[in-house]
């Protein structure tokens, strides 16, 4: 792997702990580019762990993966 995809895997698996560990997160969405065949199938809205690893294997864009994880929140403001 180059360092590059290193540390893409790097900040997208830190980004899902954080994502996971915040109670007010409910679901984890996955977003993708319209233009990359794989990312679109996986794109999605999953329960904490159960979201896909990021960056995707497979990618179809040319400059690699740029799928992420957004938080879907049950409240906004404590």
């Amino acid at each position: 792997m180059s360092p590059d995809a290193d540390y893409k895997t790097q900040q997208q698996a830190e980004t899902l702990k954080k994502l996971e560990a915040n109670p007010r997160v409910t679901v984890i969405r996955v977003a993708a580019p319209q233009n990359c065949t794989v990312g679109q199938m996986i794109q999605g809205v999953y329960a904490k762990g159960e979201a896909p690893t990021l960056p995707v294997e497979g990618c179809s864009r040319a400059n690699g993966c740029i799928c992420t994880y957004e938080p879907i929140l049950e409240e906004i403001y404590p």
